[in-house]
């Protein structure tokens, strides 16, 4: 870990300047206080790698493949061996599938690619839900919620994430913060990109109606799909509905095939499916707003389609990208000199996620802390009453 006061890296275009911890921690304090907040979160942050190397929960995709490879040695892409060909990647794997399902025209042959997506569909999708319940990465990013919220902001925080993983949900569900992952419904919840330029408010309880943006509110967008989301035919037109399902439900009915974990875009070919278009689209179109930054964790910048996106949101004057890593596309950011960009790393990995949340985001003061045991105590209490309590009193959607 980063000792108090030792040197940390930081990029800011042509400039290199060795900071301390405490000079970094200002710098971040300075962007949560930007109106337009938005994080990328991923794989390297639910992987919960060590500073030995070593992953303690969920793999990243390069070692997803070393597993599956190790399982599957004779798993073939027209006759050649799959591991020959995408070595460190299933995403890859997958979307090159994909494109020859929409070539061949043989029954036989699309039936035996769609066995085949399936079967890495479902092994993705067990070593995800059968990772070790790694307690100490939940509380993580819990402490991350805690640390970037302030009770005097009223524009939703946006956190987009590649990782398939629940992590984000579970954090935010445990802590009771109010947020929405682009479904609605309750006994049927549908994918409907509409829901995130609804506003959440509450009322003041005044004499008259004086409504008030619910403060501390998250759009959690998964650009990369979840494995708690499936695709089903719509009936009444030919986009297919995308709906959210217990995993324990996904698993007794083995519906592996219309898992919703989709790959990295070749040539964009499969951002033009729902909800990939919508969720490419709105975090675009976020990072388009003035007054913006965008915070990267754990992102190895290997994605071509969110790079463009970032790149477009660079032609807004006072965007700002902050990331904290360290990749050979990272360090090929650094030669564009462009002051907006910060790249934050150091040798003892000041850059992991652990580190980032334990050392460099600002402590929750005592009224926020207060305030959530208050909240924590009142949830326990309706469980035991057997009433619901709402988070928010007079909550309503607009």
């Amino acid at each position: 870990m980063t000792a108090e006061g030792k040197a940390i890296r930081m990029y800011k275009g042509k400039h290199n300047n060795e900071i301390s911890i405490e000079e970094l921690r200002s710098e971040i304090a300075q962007c949560l206080q930007i109106e337009n907040l938005n994080f990328l979160i991923g794989a390297g942050c639910s992987s919960f790698r060590s500073e030995d190397g070593e992953e303690h929960a969920i793999p990243t995709m390069a070692g997803l493949a070393k597993q599956f490879y190790e399982t599957h040695p004779d798993f073939k892409v027209e006759k050649k061996n799959a591991v020959d060909l995408f070595p460190d990647n299933l995403e890859a794997l997958i979307n090159h599938l994909v494109s020859l399902g929409n070539i061949v025209n043989s029954d036989k042959k699309k039936t035996e690619l769609s066995n085949k997506i399936k079967t890495i569909n479902e092994f993705i999708f067990e070593k995800v839900c059968d990772s070790p319940a790694c307690q100490p990465l939940l509380q993580l990013y819990k402490e991350f919620y805690m640390r970037i919220i302030k009770n005097t902001r009223q524009v939703p925080i946006n956190v987009y994430t590649t990782n398939y993983d629940l992590y984000n949900e579970n954090a935010l569900d445990e802590l009771g913060f109010m947020y929405n992952n682009g479904f609605l419904g309750s006994a049927r919840r549908i994918f409907n990109p509409n829901s995130y330029n609804y506003v959440v408010v509450e009322n003041l309880g005044l004499s008259r109606d004086v409504w008030k943006s619910v403060s501390n509110f998250f759009n959690l967008y998964k650009i990369h799909g979840s494995i708690n989301w499936i695709k089903e035919d719509n009936h009444d037109t030919d986009t297919p509905h995308i709906l959210e399902k217990d995993i324990d439900l996904i698993r007794s009915r083995k519906r592996f095939d219309s898992l919703m974990i989709y790959p990295t875009p070749q040539k964009d070919r499969t951002t033009l499916m729902v909800p990939y278009s919508d969720l490419f689209r709105m975090m675009q179109n976020n990072l388009l707003k003035k007054n913006s930054v965008l915070i990267t964790l754990g992102y190895s910048f290997s994605d071509e389609h969110i790079n463009r996106i970032i790149l477009n949101a660079l032609s807004v004057y006072d965007f700002r990208l902050v990331i904290f890593g360290d990749s050979a596309m990272i360090d090929r950011l650094k030669d564009i000199g462009d002051s907006r960009i910060w790249i934050i790393n150091s040798d003892d990995y000041i850059h992991y996620f652990k580190n980032f949340v334990e050392e460099v985001l600002p402590l929750q003061d005592d009224e926020q802390r207060e305030e959530m045991e208050m909240k924590k105590s009142i949830k326990k209490l309706a469980a035991v009453l057997g009433e619901s309590v709402s988070e928010t009193q007079g909550g309503a959607v607009l």
